[in-house]
């Protein structure tokens, strides 16, 4: 039964639909209201803890680690102006919250979409700021296409972490790949195979010791959905983020087609 409260947030939804027709970016179409929530801490540069007691996270992004003090890990660059850029755009505000499939993550933290105020769409805004990159889970897509071009446009004028080289693309090359970090990998895919289950795709003459990305079976329904099929890709050049291991080489596996880009394509059979 749709509550006063659900009811509410939807009328909240539409209303700031027409404010977006004044040129803001719009919130994706294929989002949901989930409600509202009043920030009380901001965590990092991508989670905040509300009122009600839960954590947000913000949905198809990811900010620059922050850890603290006596942590197994170091923060990465720009983490702490990363978290208080978000805390100048949000806090102490109540903010609508808009979802796509499941609103809460292995963690239960709600995974949403923020719309400020104002009428801005929150993500949209910190990733066109260089605050945070794009970084959807597998089964998320809403607003992905925006959400790269604000990240374009700010790689390009180095805002925010693209400042930093270890944000930047790194050739699809062992030397420049690094197990054991996140990286943003970009390369010509030399060929696409599938093996069992599993697409790999390879970047080099020699699989045992040259870069590959592992697309395993639960992720090749998402990307077939979503009209890519990854054994078309041989002759693309394509752009890759997350984080790298070692198994016959350096490794990304890709769980869903928002962290994988196809920048050029080559391929005659491509569709």
């Amino acid at each position: 039964m749709r509550t006063k409260f659900h009811k509410a947030a939807l009328m909240a939804l539409m209303t700031l639909a027409h404010t977006f027709a004044a040129g803001a970016t719009p919130l994706p179409e294929d989002l949901s209201a989930c409600g509202q929530a009043t920030v009380t801490r901001v965590l990092d540069g991508a989670r905040f803890t509300a009122k009600d007691g839960n954590t947000v996270r913000l949905a198809m992004v990811k900010a620059p680690e922050l850890w603290g003090k006596g942590a197994a890990y170091k923060s990465w660059p720009y983490a702490r102006e990363a978290r208080d850029a978000l805390a100048k755009l949000i806090k102490g505000q109540t903010l609508t919250l808009a979802c796509e499939g499941k609103q809460t993550d292995r963690l239960g933290e709600r995974v949403a979409a923020v719309v400020l105020p104002d009428g801005s769409w929150l993500q949209e805004k910190l990733v066109a700021m260089g605050a945070v990159l794009v970084f959807p889970s597998p089964r998320r897509h809403a607003g992905l296409t925006a959400l790269y071009k604000a990240e374009d446009a700010a790689r390009a004028k180095r805002l925010g972490l693209w400042r930093y080289k270890s944000f930047r693309a790194v050739p699809a090359k062992p030397g420049n790949v690094r197990p054991g970090w996140f990286q943003i990998v970009r390369g010509k895919v030399t060929g696409a195979t599938r093996v069992g289950d599993t697409v790999y795709l390879n970047f080099g003459p020699t699989w045992r010791s040259d870069v590959t990305a592992e697309i395993p079976v639960r992720a090749l329904r998402t990307f077939r959905a979503q009209g890519l099929d990854p054994l078309t890709l041989t002759g693309a050049t394509v752009e890759l983020r997350g984080f790298v291991d070692q198994k016959s080489g350096p490794r990304l596996i890709v769980p869903g087609p928002g962290r994988l880009r196809v920048l050029e394509r080559t391929n005659s059979k491509a569709r």
